[in-house]
């Protein structure tokens, strides 16, 4: 496989994963992990608001916790706003793969 194969390989592998945006609004307690990054303490209820938009049919699918909901109102707004700033970035990713694809086609082979 060319080096060009390998990259629409890898393309086409990540534009399977283009149909579902997740977007989570979470809260809890963070601690730093054996693997050096940062993340939720185990064991702990965590707070928020987790939406999946599917882009295929545009079904959305938000869940909440009753908890978050009614003492984070901010929150809650900053998370739609986050959905409406999803669908500009999934526009935006479309637009850049096109970009990648077409410069990709318009390289000279190698042999």
């Amino acid at each position: 496989m060319s080096k060009l194969d390998d990259i629409f390989a890898k393309i086409e592998k990540a534009t399977t994963d283009l149909t579902t945006l997740k977007i989570q609004t979470v809260m809890g307690d963070l601690e730093l992990q054996n693997d050096g990054h940062i993340g939720f303490k185990k064991g702990q209820t965590i707070q928020g608001v987790i939406s999946n938009i599917d882009l295929i049919d545009g079904d959305i699918k938000t869940q909440i916790t009753e908890e978050f909901y009614k003492n984070y109102p901010e929150l809650v707004q900053f998370h739609q706003a986050r959905e409406v700033k999803g669908h500009e970035i999934i526009a935006n990713n479309i637009d850049t793969l096109k970009t990648i694809i077409e410069t990709i086609k318009n390289l000279p082979q190698s042999k």
